[in-house]
């Protein structure tokens, strides 16, 4: 039976700013992410607010969650970034995640590398079935379609093996995992967390975003809050 593979997402590399640079023009806090810093300074450029004259948004917290949530005022978000690895989703994610032009993909290529034992992503719906034959049927479904994959690459023995692969291909399941190095700015990453959570969204796209959050908050609590948690 074809192995069942579950969605996990990593962080592995997001901004980090230059702290001398920026001690030249405000302080630094301890409680701000460097993400935070950043976002708070290219804000206060735009006033020559530095000095945080104003006490009601002295802190970083204050001064961003008034920024951007109170006035809206996203520009700046796009100035920290964050790099994540995705695992354990489908082609179909991949298909839903493209949809986001402002981020960049490095995605893992069918045509270079041979699909033979290829994972296989069940959708929620499927994975938490009470029925488990529902599932058992799911994973014979996508061993018939890997093993018609592989038939017909190897029936073009005769052709290089880019040529073989991207052929047969066509035959792959969009449950066939696929992994992924996704980068984007913190504003873009709101806007696709922000949307793919909600109700109507894809079942799988609202399970790996909620995972996405979880790992962006420590890039910025303040704009990716864990979930009943008002910090």
């Amino acid at each position: 039976m074809t192995n069942i593979v579950t969605p996990e997402v990593r962080l592995l590399a997001h901004t980090r700013i230059d702290e001398k640079a920026i001690s030249e023009y405000m302080g630094i806090q301890d409680a701000s992410t460097d993400a935070e810093t950043l976002l708070t300074m290219a804000g206060r450029n735009c006033y020559r607010s530095f000095h945080r004259p104003n006490e009601a948004t002295y802190n970083d917290a204050d001064y961003l969650r008034r920024t951007l949530g109170d006035q809206g005022h996203w520009s700046i978000a796009e100035h920290a970034t964050a790099t994540l690895y995705f695992t354990g989703v489908s082609r179909a994610f991949l298909a839903e995640l493209t949809r986001h032009r402002h981020l960049s993909f490095s995605v893992e290529s069918q045509r270079f590398i041979n699909a033979n034992d290829a994972n296989i992503v069940a959708p929620p719906a499927i994975r938490s079935h009470k029925d488990p034959y529902v599932l058992r049927n799911f994973a014979d479904a996508a061993d018939e379609a890997i093993a018609a994959y592989m038939l017909t690459r190897d029936e073009l023995g005769d052709l290089p093996k880019k040529q073989r692969n991207e052929a047969a291909r066509a035959l792959l399941p969009n449950a066939v995992e696929t992994r992924m190095v996704v980068t984007g700015n913190l504003r873009a990453w709101n806007e696709v967390i922000q949307r793919r959570t909600q109700p109507d969204a894809d079942a799988e796209m609202q399970e790996v975003m909620l995972l996405a959050k979880d790992q962006l908050h420590t890039v910025s609590p303040i704009i990716f809050p864990k979930e009943n948690n008002n910090d």
